[in-house]
């Protein structure tokens, strides 16, 4: 018999989950906070856990922070934070709002705001979690909007070394934007995900006792078998069994009750007959709401949809009497409790914690079998009901727009009630936008542009529209489909003689460095700037992004042309953010190394344009412009500065690109200087940054340089595991398939790096103008040597040769720095042949590497230098080559450098055979020359070796004679790089 439906205390089967979770809380609250994500299938009993966790937290003085995601498109950005984020001080109007931006913000700076906004809000619940014990509860995240995703992976990185245990639940198998956010979470530190597996026979046994259930194993056995293990269907159904009193629990039941199916809708279906009419119609108009809900708009939309079963018309007419006065309503709310009561008692609707009339379906399985239930015309008129009750509010709160227009739309709309539609959706979209939400703001003007082009907009309005959600999906970084919008936009614009939306389709995307992109922004620039008019600010902006577009295409002298008249034109307007995009565009133009002075020159002025333009990151790149022009300067001193000036912008502003960019810096310049640890460690840092801000092009500079240091230290373990998966990703150009090929070169995979060099022997010819040609052939220069390719070293030797006098330093600090232009010139000549001039290069090499305190660099160019000498093989080379080889060994061991330490000490024995094999002086004329460099008279000389001193007098002359010597000085240093076999 069945004595009483299970209450909330019912947990089976679960014992080694909850210990775990219980020994986490524990950690948390010592100092070792995590997030730990519940997988499993819906109805496994995620949230009944949950429930259990937060129970023994709550017993012993812990606050409890809850959220829940809801299924609804229409729901608001941060949904399931809002109470949370409420609850730790940060206000309702603050949650990860920003700076909104005007048309003319550029993507890095909101991407740069919204982190800041996320790092802000993540920083007050670690901060409350610190001053007061806190267990936050994130449910049904595989409904969840992409901002509240983003603030979750912000504050799981800062959950190690917290006080917080975060417990968030998810259905297994869910799609995107979950998916990518939860591969995105596996990567940080202090995450845990723990999957719940079906419940066993045995503990399907232990609910159904505990629940009063007399019970024997051939029952248990069948409940399991019918229930699949699946937690909530056990625990429904024996409510369904409790309210049949005096009825048998066996098989014959269970069968009768469930009616043949194993769906939680089905016994959903039989609760509900127990209730009232009044109670399902409530119920009824809070499946249509959501999985959460107000028991008083429930009861709002419920009433309202019985007197609007009719017409729309008559939905749109009652809109007012809908929202009523606040004593309707409270009156309402008092009516629906003693319904919702009832509901509960049969644990369909559970009452919200700390929350007056709110309310959840006890799981979103129940809710959908409720809203499953209803006939088609019940459907529209509630949600016909639930969006005139919720227009009065989206009014005031015009982030709920989007929930009216997702009850518009699914109310057999006519064409007025699309625009209406259109016109809260768009509404949506700017509160989102506002909130830094900018994946909701696609999603809202996705739905804006469909409800406006249903009910007939065309033209300029259509464009409009186009815009805004080109926009939109620029800042969530869906470039290709803000491309494809943009180019809809103009192609709508036109016909109606609008070159304003025009220009503001050929400002939309900006800043990425694709070829089909530059392209198509050519060409909508071109579209554009046809009647040379406009307002002085719009054409200087769209003839930067002219110029831009150029520059990636190779037209560098058209770019120059072009960023030149958008600086005139910019400055003709006196608009910062438009001199700083003609700034941007005249960098990429003038890349190449003899254009320094005028980079330096744009830096500066990009740092005092950031203030007023409102673009904190122009200075940061003002500065990175800096401090590549001080490199070639080799102005060490002014580079220091200039990366203390990131630091002190990064600490100020808290924005993650800042802070990538000071990575980055600070990991060329410890590399230059032989600090390969601390490199390493800054380049990784600097990867994971980029990949937490979804920067996949920054993340592969990492990879570049880690290539950078296994070549340096001769280690191919350098080189991540995930290498070769990312880069194939990557675009297929030059200065990516470059250092792809020397990476598979550093491997051992040959033939692979041959075949991808043999796309790459073109580039010399590309000329001397982009700073992307000669960052690909340095890339290329060990492929060169190695393949004995003299064509390509011709070439290349050339190009470079031409700037030699332009650069101190090669490279930029955001990538690796790899120092004198004459190192590869010198490896270049050698392979030529043209060993004096090798020699020279190396000379000079070694000088301004010794400038720059670039400790590594000087020990590989000193082992070229040597194996350059030693194939001279003139008088004195060999001596010469094995300093130079030793010095090389010695600075290599010093600096962790395995693999040129272990080459130049090979080449220190194989010049001392050769030594041994030439050396003109007699054992005994050796043993003197020696004993002269150490500073030994003859007069002890001869005490020593028990000789007279005329004969060491002798001696000493007869090597002076055979050396070309002319005095014991000469002798000392010659001995010293000559040593004794």
């Amino acid at each position: 018999m069945v004595d009483a439906a299970p209450g909330p205390g019912s947990l089976a089967g679960r014992d080694q989950e909850l210990a775990a979770l219980r020994g986490w809380r524990a950690e948390a609250l010592a100092g070792d906070g995590r997030l730990v994500v519940l997988t499993g299938p819906p109805g496994i009993g995620k949230t009944r856990l949950a429930e259990e966790l937060a129970g023994g937290a709550r017993r012993s003085g812990q606050q409890v922070l809850w959220g829940r995601a809801v299924e609804e498109r229409g729901a608001p950005p941060l949904w399931p934070w809002r109470r949370i984020l409420n609850a730790v001080g940060v206000a309702e109007g603050d949650h990860l709002v920003g700076d909104r931006g005007s048309d003319s913000a550029r993507s890095d700076d909101l991407a740069a705001a919204r982190f800041r906004a996320a790092a802000a809000a993540a920083d007050a619940v670690t901060d409350a979690a610190s001053a007061a014990d806190l267990l936050v509860i994130l449910e049904d995240l595989q409904w969840a909007d992409h901002a509240s995703l983003f603030l979750l992976r912000e504050l799981a990185a800062e959950l190690p070394g917290s006080r917080l245990l975060v417990l968030a639940t998810c259905r297994e198998d869910a799609g995107d934007p979950w998916r990518t956010s939860l591969a995105d979470l596996a990567r940080l530190p202090g995450v845990h995900i723990m999957r719940l597996a079906p419940l066993s026979e045995t503990a399907v046994a232990g609910l159904l006792r505990g629940a009063g259930v007399t019970t024997d194993p051939e029952l248990a056995r069948f409940v399991h078998a019918r229930s699949e293990g699946n937690a909530l269907y056990v625990t429904t159904l024996v409510r369904v069994l409790a309210a049949q009193p005096g009825a048998a629990a066996d098989a014959e039941a269970v069968t009768r009750v469930a009616a043949g199916s194993a769906e939680v809708s089905q016994l959903v279906a039989s609760l509900l007959r127990d209730l009232d009419d009044g109670a399902r119609a409530l119920l009824a108009a809070a499946s249509v709401l959501g999985a959460d809900f107000d028991s008083g708009l429930a009861a709002a939309v419920a009433g309202t949809a019985v007197e609007v079963a009719g017409t729309a018309a008559e939905v749109a007419g009652t809109a007012a009497e809908v929202a009523g006065t606040a004593a309707e309503v409270a009156g309402t709310s008092q009516d629906a409790a003693g319904a919702l009561s009832a509901a509960q008692t049969r644990g369909l609707v559970t009452r919200q914690p700390d929350r007056p009339g709110s309310w959840w379906f006890t799981h979103a399985l129940v809710r959908d079998g409720i809203y499953a239930s209803l006939g088609e015309d019940q459907r529209i008129a509630l949600h016909a009901a639930a969006a005139a009750a919720l227009e009065p509010l989206a009014r005031h709160a015009p982030e709920r727009g989007g929930e009216v227009a997702a009850h518009l739309l699914r109310a057999a709309p006519d064409q007025a009630t699309l625009r209406r539609a259109a016109g809260w959706a768009a509404a949506a979209a700017r509160a989102a936008t506002a909130a830094l939400a900018f994946e909701d703001a696609v999603r809202y003007l996705a739905t804006a542009l469909t409800a406006a082009e249903s009910a007939g907009v065309a033209g300029a309005g259509r464009a409009e529209l186009l815009i805004e959600l080109a926009t939109a999906e620029y800042r969530a970084g869906q470039l290709a489909a803000s491309l494809q919008h943009a180019v809809a936009a103009a192609d709508a614009a036109e016909p109606d003689g609008r070159l304003d939306l025009v220009a503001g389709a050929a400002l939309v995307v900006r800043g990425v460095g694709h070829t089909p992109v530059a392209l198509t922004l050519l060409g909508l620039c071109d579209r554009a700037l046809a009647d040379g008019g406009g307002p002085a600010a719009r054409r200087a902006r769209l003839l930067a992004q002219r110029a831009s577009a150029l520059a990636e295409l190779g037209d560098l002298d058209a770019a120059a042309a072009g960023s030149a008249a958008a600086m005139t034109a910019a400055a003709a307007a006196g608009d910062p953010a438009a001199e700083l995009d003609a700034i941007r565009a005249r960098v990429a133009a003038l890349s190449a190394p003899q254009h320094r002075a005028e980079r330096l020159r744009l830096g500066t002025r990009a740092v005092e344009l950031a203030t007023p333009a409102g673009q904190p990151l122009a200075a940061v790149l003002g500065r990175v412009w800096r401090i590549d022009a001080a490199y070639q300067l080799l102005n060490l001193e002014a580079v220091d500065t200039e990366i203390a000036q990131i630091a002190q912008l990064a600490d100020l502003t808290r924005l993650p690109l800042a802070r990538w960019h000071l990575l980055r810096q600070q990991a060329s310049r410890a590399a230059l200087t032989g600090q390969l640890a601390v490199a390493r460690d800054r380049s990784a840092e600097a990867r994971q940054l980029a990949f937490r801000i979804q920067d996949l092009s920054g993340a592969g500079l990492s990879y570049v340089f880690a290539v950078w240091l296994a070549v340096l230290r001769g280690d191919a373990g350098e080189i991540p595991a995930d290498f070769f998966d990312v880069t194939a990703a990557a675009p297929p150009i030059p200065i990516v398939r470059a250092p792809l090929a020397r990476a598979l070169f550093v491997v051992g995979r040959t033939d692979e790096a041959q075949a991808i060099y043999e796309t790459l022997r073109h580039l010399p010819a590309a000329g001397d103008k982009d700073a992307r040609t000669f960052g690909a052939l340095t890339q290329l220069m060990d492929l060169i040597i190695a393949f004995r390719d003299s064509e390509m070293a011709r070439a290349t030797y050339d190009l470079v040769h031409s700037h030699v006098n332009d650069s101190g330093a090669t490279g930029t600090g955001l990538v690796f720095l790899s120092g004198s232009a004459h190192w590869p010139l010198g490896r270049l000549a050698a392979l030529l042949g043209r060993t004096e001039e090798a020699l020279g290069h190396f000379a000079a090499a070694v000088t301004i590497d010794t400038r720059l305190g670039a400790r590594p660099l000087v020990a590989l160019v000193r082992l070229d230098w040597a194996d350059a000498l030693r194939t001279r093989a003139a008088r004195g080379d060999h001596a010469q080559a094995r300093l130079l080889a030793w010095q090389a060994a010695t600075e290599a061991r010093r600096l962790d450098m395995p693999g040129p330490a272990g080459r130049a000490e090979q080449l220190v024995d194989d010049l001392d055979q050769a030594i041994r094999a030439g050396d003109p002086l007699t054992p005994r004329e050796r043993e003197i020359a020696e004993l002269v460099s150490a500073g030994i008279t003859n007069r002890a000389i001869a005490t020593q070796l028990v000789l007279s001193e005329r004969t060491v007098e002798g001696h000493v002359r007869s090597i002076l004679a055979k050396l070309q010597l002319t005095n014991r000085t000469e002798l000392a240093a010659w001995t010293l790089r000559s040593p004794s076999p």
